[in-house]
């Protein structure tokens, strides 16, 4: 099984793909990226996420090259090439290959690394798992750059913790959101989630969607760190691990100290639905051609 990237419309193993070293994505942090999975072996929630790559493209300064219609050719195309059932993707678009000035560029560069998905362990999800806290934030926490300097000093933290996620922590004690993960807390049949400033996240999006149709209420709402013993289950949220239950933060146990039949619940239910709705979007892409 071979991983392989595109870059700007040429396909390679992925040990062999190559970007120019006038990359201003290399050179400046000029990028933004996108990291999706298959399911059933169709791209997941691909119109978000496009929106979302092109988006934060244009609050940078360039313009995203690649339309729905090209990606999702590009994706089928590595997935067939690599053999494999499902894919991890991330798209990365740069402002380009410098010119004159520090930040003048040529038309901008594209890159789709398609990686055979590996899940993560089934214990995190039967067991729970640990996350720390820092103080910090991302410099533009709405657009999804490449760069994760901000997070560094967390991630290293919680390696040495043995957890899985670094939690950012603002000045006034409240947690916004995980350095690749978005949070959420439950206290009763409540769901919180952060009002600040944080990554509009596309699986915490349909997970409130989900949540609502099985009773349960979603609000935007402070997360204190001084208020964790409160909640009754803490979960993050990516598009890969897609909901993990946090049982422990820092010194403070969550709840019983157990994943929640919440977290079980709507675990279950989102995978499921995304797995259904990767399918009806491949099928209505296929009827619009």
């Amino acid at each position: 099984m071979t991983d392989h990237a595109i870059v700007n419309g040429i396909m390679t193993p992925l040990s062999e793909a190559r970007i120019s070293v006038l990359d201003l994505g290399f050179l400046r942090g000029l990028a933004v990226f996108e990291t999706l999975r298959t399911y059933g072996g169709h791209p997941h929630a691909l119109a978000e996420h496009h929106q979302r790559l092109a988006g934060g493209a244009a609050a940078m300064g360039f313009a995203c090259p690649l339309d729905q219609a090209a990606l999702r050719r590009h994706i089928a195309a590595a997935r067939a090439a690599a053999s494999a059932q499902e894919l991890r993707v991330n798209l990365v678009v740069t402002a380009g290959n410098q010119q004159d000035g520090l930040f003048d560029a040529g038309e901008p560069n594209w890159v789709i690394i398609a990686r055979h998905l590996v899940p993560p362990p089934r214990r995190w999800y039967d067991d729970g798992c640990r996350a720390v806290t820092f103080c910090g934030a991302r410099l533009h926490p709405e657009i999804k750059t490449t760069s994760y300097l901000s997070g560094r000093t967390g991630l290293a933290a919680a390696e040495a913790a043995g957890a899985i996620e670094a939690l950012y922590v603002d000045e006034q004690g409240c947690i916004t959101e995980g350095v690749t993960s978005n949070v959420m807390a439950l206290r009763g049949s409540t769901v919180f989630s952060p009002p600040q400033a944080a990554l509009d996240g596309i699986t915490r999006r349909h997970l409130a969607v989900l949540a609502a149709g099985i009773g349960l209420d979603w609000q935007r709402a402070d997360l204190r760190i001084e208020d964790l013993a409160d909640y009754d289950e803490l979960w993050i949220s990516s598009s890969v691990r897609e909901l993990v239950p946090i049982i422990q933060v820092d010194d403070q146990i969550i709840g019983s100290g157990r994943p929640g039949p919440w977290a079980q619940r709507l675990s279950q239910l989102y995978h499921q639905t995304c797995l259904d709705e990767a399918q009806a979007d491949a099928a209505a892409s296929k009827d619009a051609d």
